[in-house]
């Protein structure tokens, strides 16, 4: 990851405008943990924007069905976080280009992720989260897309949401399969518009494109 890292910090620095990095991919992919290494590697403040938050409540989705067709077999399952209509796509773009614009914003209030204000002035924003790879691409200036396999997703939320969201394991079990079945249907298809795509593992980061 550290080559990574200080490959993206040199043309980062290079850039002579407000940059706006966007890190996607599937839940448990990895991609918290790569943007808080990325903005401690900086030697400057940097606006650092978890888009969880545009993400529609898992209250509405739970009854919001969707049928597909996937490999050939008609499908009826509770819409996922995979799928791009579970996304306030239009609000986060809008926020994308007040940042572009030099505009001051406040990010939403939660009450799992308090606002906070977004300062166009610093060099960096970083936006994280599964909403990013459903903006329109030309707004952002470089995204980054990392995933997993299903096993090793499956471990990571199993033990990530059981602790700092309060998830029922048997829960995060049972939705597992759907969810990457939409993810594979769904979402995978976004992955090829990325500068950057790594695969991630328990033995670290794997480059599949490196486009900077």
């Amino acid at each position: 990851m550290d080559s990574i890292i200080q490959d993206l910090i040199k043309w980062i620095n290079a850039q002579k405008k407000h940059v706006i990095i966007g890190i996607t991919g599937h839940g448990g992919a990895g991609k918290s943990t790569f943007a808080e290494h990325l903005k401690r590697a900086l030697d400057q403040d940097v606006n650092l924007i978890c888009t969880d938050p545009y993400i529609v409540s898992s209250a509405l989705r739970k009854d919001t069905k969707i049928t597909y067709t996937y490999q050939n077999e008609p499908r009826t399952a509770k819409m996922t976080a995979c799928h791009p209509l579970a996304h306030y796509v239009e609000a986060l773009e809008r926020d994308i280009q007040m940042t572009h614009a030099g505009m001051e914003w406040d990010t939403i209030d939660t009450d799992y992720l308090p606002s906070k204000r977004v300062e166009p002035d610093k060099k960096l924003t970083i936006m994280e989260g599964m909403s990013i790879a459903f903006v329109n691409r030309d707004y952002l200036d470089l995204q980054i897309y990392l995933y997993t396999d299903s096993e090793t997703e499956l471990n990571r939320r199993s033990s990530r949401d059981t602790v700092e969201r309060n998830r029922n394991l048997e829960d995060i079990q049972k939705s597992h399969h759907e969810r990457r079945i939409q993810y594979r249907h769904f979402m995978s298809p976004y992955k090829s518009k990325a500068d950057i795509i790594l695969f991630t593992d328990e033995k670290g980061l794997h480059i599949e494109k490196y486009q900077l």
